[in-house]
């Protein structure tokens, strides 16, 4: 029993110890003339999951085993994204076509989903100068919406581009091409506290990304609560719980021999 606790325990600390992102590899400033750069997340890690976002926007998404196991979504300021190599140890991209939008703070996580859970995160800023682009013109989404209200907004874009809507970095599908934006709010569209939500019309000219723009709205009625389900609450709670169970279970288990 003795010998059962102790590689239980020491399998716990080994987990906790090697999960980690071990370098972000993002230019600090890309000068005028450059127009793709490379950007990498290194790690000592077995994960599930691998997101990459700039400010709180995911364009980019590695889940190892699956198939597909990569996946990007359009963010403004990044024409173009291509997958250099993800792997066991780095995940590495190209982002191309870049404008002045792609300044910000850029993210990578990593996340385990099954027992025992695990995840990190690390950032780094990128400042991109003198890339001016055109963005489509966006207007006349709502600043709040309730249940059931009808959400509208128009999208200006340049002749022979294709319109694509995005809710969240999520296409919907059946707007493709549609210049006008039209669907019944729903609080599960809603994310953050307090509750958000991004519009984004994308136009596209011979399959490339040409040219975005995105407003947000926001959920009536929030004051800065927090609205999830109760559920969704407790999931950190429910994580701790377990560590401290497995811990006092292995101190116990000393104790009696």
């Amino acid at each position: 029993m003795l010998v059962f606790a102790l590689l239980l325990l020491t399998s716990i600390m080994v987990e906790a110890r090697t999960f980690n992102i071990t370098d972000l590899i993002v230019p600090k400033v890309v000068s005028p003339g450059e127009d793709e750069v490379e950007i990498e997340c290194r790690y000592d890690a077995n994960f599930t999951l691998l997101n990459w976002f700039k400010e709180p926007n995911e364009f980019f998404r590695y889940r190892p085993g699956r198939a597909p196991s990569t996946r990007s979504f359009p963010i403004l300021g990044i024409g173009r994204i291509e997958i250099i190599a993800c792997g066991p140890t780095a995940c590495r991209l190209k982002l191309g076509s870049l404008t002045e939008e792609a300044t910000g703070l850029y993210r990578c996580d990593i996340e385990r989903d099954l027992v025992p859970y695990n995840f990190a995160t690390r950032k780094a800023y990128m400042e991109v100068h003198g890339h001016e682009h055109r963005k489509p013109l966006l207007e006349g989404l709502g600043e709040e919406f309730g249940e059931g209200d009808d959400m509208r907004a128009l999208c200006r874009a340049e002749p022979n581009t294709e319109i694509r809507w995005y809710i969240n970095g999520h296409e919907v599908q059946e707007m493709r091409g549609s210049s006008k934006f039209m669907r019944k709010s729903s609080r599960l569209i809603f994310l953050g506290i307090p509750p958000m939500v991004t519009v984004q019309c994308a136009e596209y000219k011979f399959g490339k990304l040409y040219g975005s723009n995105q407003e947000k709205a926001r959920w009536k009625g929030t004051n800065g609560k927090d609205e999830r389900p109760q559920e969704q609450r407790n999931d950190s709670n429910s994580i701790t719980t377990y560590y401290l169970f497995v811990y006092f279970l292995c101190v116990y288990c000393l104790l009696k021999l």
